[in-house]
């Protein structure tokens, strides 16, 4: 019997919470086991290492439950997510950043909910919480080119306010997309739409994967039971000048495949003038 959810988690230097993510799955994986079900047969987790230089493959080996693949450079997170899923038994894939901690109740209550949800549903985005417990917001409309536009030009929290609108945080809420950053999809609708488009090295990846979905006739959701604390951009902050790039090159990729080249060249423009603006106003000492 397959297990019905296949954690995939990819990883590139990330042994300052690696541990404690895993630890954290361990715990939910009981409690799963706990409601008189085989914990093997319910969940299964997969790490893949984006070729990591620090002692993160070192800390993944102590989890002997874990299936570790290695790959021998970097190949972005869509294309690790892709590696995983390959390997998956599950019937649910549950993509999950390893800067997470789940909740101990999280796979019971996603399992609680998949066994009798709307089957049309394929894609359910588990609610974030800051490491403080509160709401870090997820789930919300595909961003339009000029809302796009002027977030990038300084008016992010009006943009926010539109792409949230009508949000209820604490219900079950269709919604056009939510955060990969602990997002469950049907591994048979996976496949069906081609898993993730491995030219978006990171970001963006999961919101082209919704898109996809949606197209393809299927639902998105917001699960506010199935709670993970997310430390966000911890998996990035020691990178910061190759999240801004893959942040722009993605954007204008997005952009260009589902809003066509006009829309993509208006986005590559709005980061030029993003770019203007900071070196003008930035201490002289960050003019570089």
């Amino acid at each position: 019997m397959n297990p019905f959810l296949s954690l995939i988690i990819v990883t590139y230097n990330s042994q300052d919470f690696i541990a404690e993510c895993l630890r954290s799955v361990e715990r939910a994986r009981a409690k799963v086991k706990d409601m008189g079900r085989d914990e093997g047969q319910e969940v299964e987790t997969i790490v893949v290492d984006n070729a990591s230089t620090d002692r993160t493959v070192e800390i993944v080996k102590q989890f002997g439950w874990v299936h570790l693949i290695c790959n021998r450079k970097n190949l972005g997170f869509a294309a690790g997510i892709n590696r995983g899923a390959r390997e998956a038994r599950g019937e649910w894939l549950l993509l999950l950043n390893p800067d997470c901690v789940v909740e101990e109740n999280a796979f019971a209550e996603l399992h609680k909910f998949v066994q009798t949800c709307d089957p049309q549903i394929a894609v359910i985005g588990l609610q974030l919480l800051n490491p403080d417990g509160t709401l870090q917001p997820s789930g919300r409309k595909f961003p339009k080119v000029w809302e796009f536009v002027l977030a990038l030009l300084g008016f992010h929290r009006w943009a926010e306010t539109r792409w949230f609108e009508g949000r209820d945080f604490t219900q079950v809420q269709e919604v056009d997309e939510v955060s990969g950053a602990a997002l469950a999809i049907r591994r048979k609708v996976f496949e069906q739409v081609g898993g993730m488009d491995e030219s978006f090295f990171l970001f963006f990846e999961e919101l082209d994967l919704c898109r996809r979905v949606k197209n393809a006739g299927w639902k998105t959701v917001y699960l506010p039971s199935a709670k993970v604390k997310h430390h966000w951009g911890a998996s990035v902050k020691r990178f910061p000048e190759v999240a801004r790039k893959s942040q722009r090159q993605s954007a204008i990729r997005y952009f260009k495949k589902h809003h066509g080249s006009i829309a993509s060249i208006l986005v590559a423009i709005a980061f030029a003038l993003r770019d203007i603006v900071h070196r003008l106003f930035a201490p002289i000492g960050q003019r570089r």
